[in-house]
């Protein structure tokens, strides 16, 4: 490809994550951009679609692997491979409101539900450009810290923040994916939406196909490059927050069940939109619980985002843990309990406080010393889960964490972690430490000899395995690599498309 002034280039480069942990060699970096950066438009994003298939080409000429990254937000090697290329889309930013004449009259969805986003847009910036007054619509659920991209999130199966939502897979209505020589615009055949017109605007070919479809959504980089992504939004809503300490005992319903009665929540006559339960594994006596109602939105509430501070109800613990190591940095192997004293104080917010998903989830910023992993059981396991991992970490208590239970309705996609119906997602959160790191590899070894059902977070620590895998996943892994081949007939895209990780966990077909 002849030098191209919307990509800038730079070999041997040293890629790393944003949270520090990940740091890989790689041949090539290209940080791609848009040609308007002002001005989104559909030839644009025609013209961005064939840079981007170009960059492709020049890889499988070279025959090296090649991945796509957005803002770097996983603690797991996902996005990058040692000696390939990293496509960098951060940059590429549009958005879209859809036309109704692009929307499938059989479809049964409005117009102003539907906003397309591409690759590189975080889920911040999206936020605040669907929760405007004169828009007035919001994401359904979304991560804890919405600083990841919309590609990143769904590509990894992000869980989201909604009891009764799944990931955020479960919010796209359709995906563009593009290979060397396709340009696909792929939406399920059991929910159609847009019209083959709006594909063409695309410059892509309309797919329906479920299996497709369901592969796309949370593929790990390894079917394409996902430039765009349509996503259902819904009403504005407001939340408003709470963090209580209530004996773990009293909480034994509501983790295994999302049963709320006797709980100790502040009102238990209503569903909560978010419930998240924290644990200090040295004890396990009380849990830290923060919950968020749900309100409708008044048509003229004007959104203020400077409102996210450090002082939020605790939501987002690898922050909140990256703070304790501020405050203490010489007390790094007891920060976790730091943070608890120091972090998880009981706060509410006023009554009259309510604020958008956008003013409530927090922007992190990057920080070094953390280590995160996510462990899904389903959700009447959570406390028998809870059990072996406490027992694990007796094994190695030094091990600055924190164990924090976050729930999720099971996703559609093939390799959405978050498989269970319904599903808690059990992180270990804590400092970065060589005790926290065995923490979590005797963890899911402790799950596995248990015979718990469970899967791990791809963008997180893990220690997954291709039998691992395949006992978390069941026949899916047979599925998704049959797809992965009808998309990817070429053996050499194949490989161009994967890497040690997926070769290690079996999905290489």
């Amino acid at each position: 490809m002849p030098p191209d002034a919307q990509i800038q280039t730079e070999n041997n480069f040293l890629w790393v994550n944003h949270h520090f942990n990940i740091k890989v060699p790689i041949a090539k970096h290209l940080r791609v951009h848009n040609e308007s950066p002002t001005r989104a438009t559909m030839s644009g994003m025609r013209a961005t679609a064939a840079r981007l298939q170009g960059i492709i080409a020049d890889a499988l000429t070279a025959g090296v692997q090649i991945r796509a990254c957005g803002s770097r937000w996983s603690f797991s090697d996902i996005p990058v491979v040692k000696n390939g290329w990293v496509v960098e889309t951060a940059n590429l930013d549009w958005t879209f409101k859809v036309s109704a004449n692009d929307v499938d009259l059989g479809s049964g969805t409005s117009a102003d539900d539907l906003y397309l986003v591409q690759c590189g847009t975080n889920i911040s910036k999206i936020n605040e450009r669907l929760e405007t007054k004169s828009r007035r619509r919001a994401l359904r659920t979304s991560g804890a810290s919405n600083g990841q991209t919309i590609a990143g999130a769904i590509g990894t199966g992000v869980h989201g923040s909604s009891i009764d939502v799944g990931g955020m897979e479960s919010e796209v209505a359709g995906i563009q994916l593009l290979t060397a020589t396709q340009n696909l615009w792929i939406e399920p055949a059991r929910a159609p939406v847009m019209t083959a017109n709006f594909a063409a605007k695309l410059g892509a070919t309309l797919v329906r196909d479920n299996a497709k479809f369901d592969a796309a959504i949370v593929s790990l980089g390894a079917l394409g490059i996902v430039h765009s992504v349509m996503l259902r939004g819904t009403g504005r809503y407001l939340l408003n927050s709470s963090l209580l300490h209530i004996p773990y005992g009293q909480l034994q319903g509501a983790l295994n069940m999302l049963d709320f009665r006797g709980s100790g929540l502040p009102d238990q006559t209503r569903r909560p939109y978010f419930f998240q339960v924290i644990l200090d594994p040295h004890k396990m006596d009380i849990g830290y619980t923060t919950v968020r109602y749900k309100e409708l939105c008044p048509p003229d509430y004007e959104a203020d985002y400077n409102l996210k501070s450090e002082a939020e109800p605790g939501t987002d613990l690898p922050r909140l843990i990256a703070s304790a190591i501020k405050m203490f940095p010489d007390l790094r192997d007891t920060a976790a309990s730091l943070l608890i004293q120091s972090e998880l104080k009981v706060r509410s917010d006023r009554p009259h406080e309510w604020r958008l998903p956008g003013e409530t989830y927090s922007f992190t910023s990057a920080r070094e010393g953390i280590a995160s992993s996510g462990f899904a059981v389903p959700i009447a396991q959570v406390t028998n889960a809870l059990d072996i991992l406490r027992a694990a970490f007796q094994v190695h208590r030094s091990a600055p964490v924190v164990f924090t239970c976050r729930y999720a309705q099971k996703s559609p996609g093939i390799l959405s972690f978050t498989r269970f119906d319904p599903c808690c997602v059990i992180d270990i959160d804590g400092i970065d430490t060589p005790a926290a790191r065995k923490l979590i590899t005797l963890a899911a070894a402790r799950l596995e000899a248990a015979g718990m059902p469970f899967t791990q977070h791809w963008g997180k620590m893990n220690d997954l395995t291709k039998a691992r895998v395949r006992q978390g996943y069941a026949g899916n892994v047979d599925r998704w690599n049959q797809v992965r081949k009808l998309i990817l007939p070429d053996a050499a895209e194949r490989h161009a498309f994967s890497s040690p990780f997926l070769d290690k966990v079996g999905l290489n077909a």
